[in-house]
């Protein structure tokens, strides 16, 4: 036996942690991508019907909806300022009237109900004037989003 034993490799556990951080981090990526590619439950869902029927339609008809969206929301603008301000007064209000921020509510959820009526009916004026042929790739382009699932549409012209 020797008296002189052989000298410590200092850079042996660094090496090792080194490489256990490298791998962990490659099996990270390589999970997370398969994860997020793979498709989950969520994936399933299909869109909310309202946003499915505008994705799907041609970019001019999703520009004239957009306008005609941007005309209605215009025109509430100041009746929408006036309830904000009543709303934050009812908040305010000592004691509170639970009836008075009811009744705002129901003003806004009417407001909102016309708006998305006078958008149906554009919508359907729309493609009402469509051609067979028009409504079968609409129809064709409709499935395609509902296939994508939510929040995945496609930039077309």
């Amino acid at each position: 036996m020797s008296d002189n034993p052989a000298p410590k490799r200092k850079w042996m556990p660094i090496l090792l942690i080194a490489s256990l951080a490298l791998n962990l981090l490659i099996a990270g990526v390589v999970l997370g991508t398969a994860l997020r590619f793979k498709g989950s439950d969520r994936a399933a869902i299909p869109p909310g019907f309202g946003p499915a029927l505008y994705y799907a339609l041609p970019k001019s008809d999703r520009k004239a909806l957009k306008d005609e969206l941007s005309d209605l929301r215009g025109k509430g603008s100041h009746r929408r300022k006036q309830d904000f301000g009543a709303l934050s007064q009812a908040l305010r209000a000592v004691p509170f009237d639970p009836s008075a921020v009811e009744d705002l509510l129901e003003k806004q959820a009417q407001a909102t109900a016309e708006l998305q009526a006078a958008l149906h009916q554009q919508w359907l004026a729309q493609v009402t004037q469509m051609s067979a042929e028009e409504r079968v790739e609409y129809a064709n382009r409709l499935e395609e989003v509902v296939r994508r699932g939510p929040g995945k549409h496609k930039k077309r012209n």
